[in-house]
């Protein structure tokens, strides 16, 4: 179809027109200022002449829209190619028509500059999360409304490995969540599922234990909703975190402070056994000693016995005495298979 050439500087895209020797013949202002040429009605002319210098200089152009006005064999069809010029990038679409007394080409110039930025910066913050999520301690699974895996961290990877099952998170890919490990199977998956995606709640188990080959594993696991940005729920995210020494040692703590408490029980025992029992055993102590050296007509028997009584005594208050000077509980075997009592050390 014939177009007004001139009519073309006002329209509101970049674009230019070119014969069939790839000399330009029109376009509109944003078409000229792509190749640095200000449009002016008054010289329209002139700047035709400028733009009909320039782009021969334009090696990189004069060889792409050359490759792709070989493509177009007829009206209607079309090529595309992306020219950068300086800093800018262009994506270039290619077409034909009647251009005055001929056949020509139309140039359509859409500045993808910052689309191609911003998609850079997308493709590098995403390159960069996948670090971060592979250098952290935490077990990462991402799952989809399905709940299926969507993504996996190495330290999941290492998780399941560890539960005996060898699987990449390419493999993971499309799985659901409840078929990971052999040892989750028993979970409350439907359950889990109507918290996190129908409720928006977070699913937490803190101290879920598994069995390996090397020992007991201890994850902490949350399972919490994934948001988009209108805060609509398109999937979940389960996080793990491997707390087998945090309950070690929170579990000895424990049995020291179950020790402790029975340290000062005994302690509380010893005091109010030197109370009770120490006071009225000096006295039989004293008694004793006492009759054994003032009675002189004592028989034989009765002094054996008197002497009985003081080493018992004496005894009674040395057992009181180890009493409170206990500082670790150790017990040892009172009845043959019944109950233990306390170890002081006493033969």
């Amino acid at each position: 179809m014939d177009i007004d050439l001139r009519a073309l500087a006002h329209a509101p895209c970049a674009l230019l027109v070119l014969d069939a020797q790839l000399k330009p013949l029109s376009g509109s202002r944003k078409g000229f200022s792509v190749f640095g040429v200000r449009l002016q009605s008054e010289a329209f002319e002139q700047n035709l002449a400028d733009l009909n210098e320039i782009l021969p200089r334009e090696s990189s152009f004069v060889e792409l829209i050359t490759e792709a006005v070989s493509k177009v064999r007829r009206p209607g069809n079309e090529a595309q190619f992306n020219w950068e010029r300086g800093e800018r990038v262009f994506e270039v679409t290619v077409g034909t028509i009647d251009a005055g007394s001929g056949s020509g080409y139309i140039l359509l110039f859409n500045d993808v500059t910052e689309s191609n930025r911003m998609e850079d910066i997308r493709e590098t913050t995403r390159r960069y999360l996948e670090d971060i999520l592979n250098n952290i301690q935490l077990g990462v699974v991402v799952l989809n409304q399905e709940m299926r895996v969507t993504n996996m961290n190495r330290a999941q990877e290492g998780f399941l490995q560890r539960l005996g099952t060898w699987i990449s998170w390419i493999d993971a890919i499309g799985m659901p969540i409840s078929e990971l490990s052999e040892q989750d199977a028993d979970r409350d998956w439907a359950g889990i599922t109507d918290q996190v995606l129908a409720r928006g709640e977070t699913s937490v188990d803190s101290q879920r234990a598994y069995e390996t080959t090397d020992g007991e594993l201890v994850l902490s696991v949350e399972i919490s909703p994934l948001k988009d940005g209108a805060g609509n729920t398109i999937g979940a995210i389960q996080v793990s975190e491997d707390v087998t020494e945090k309950v070690r040692l929170e579990n000895e703590l424990r049995r020291a402070e179950i020790v402790t408490e029975r340290l000062g029980a005994g302690r509380e025992t010893a005091i109010a056994v030197n109370h009770e029992v120490n006071n009225p055993l000096t006295t039989i102590l004293a008694t004793a000693q006492m009759l054994m050296l003032s009675e002189k007509d004592l028989s034989d028997e009765v002094r054996e016995k008197l002497k009985q009584v003081e080493v018992d005594a004496k005894r009674i208050a040395n057992v009181t005495m180890r009493l409170r000077s206990v500082e670790e509980v150790k017990t040892k075997e009172y009845i043959s298979e019944g109950p233990k009592m306390l170890d002081l050390g006493l033969e």
